[in-house]
């Protein structure tokens, strides 16, 4: 009998370090934003359509453009 409470006591420690990890791994992997070539074109030619149509981009976007 206490085999089996010590067996239940690690495998739920194990789930909950497990969770836990899973957590922190993808808390740090939300914030990060490849920047691609593909992407990098999607971006520029999504800008070319707004100015187009008469809007004006975000000042953000092209800010982050001249940093790269």
């Amino acid at each position: 009998m206490r085999l089996l409470y010590f067996a239940a006591v690690f495998a739920t420690a194990s789930w909950l370090i497990a969770l836990l990890w899973r957590k922190l791994v993808a808390v740090r992997q939300v914030n990060v934003i490849v920047q691609s070539p593909e992407r990098t074109a999607q971006v520029n030619s999504l800008e070319r359509a707004l100015r187009a149509e008469g809007g004006e981009p975000d000042s953000s976007a092209t800010d982050d453009q001249e940093l790269s």
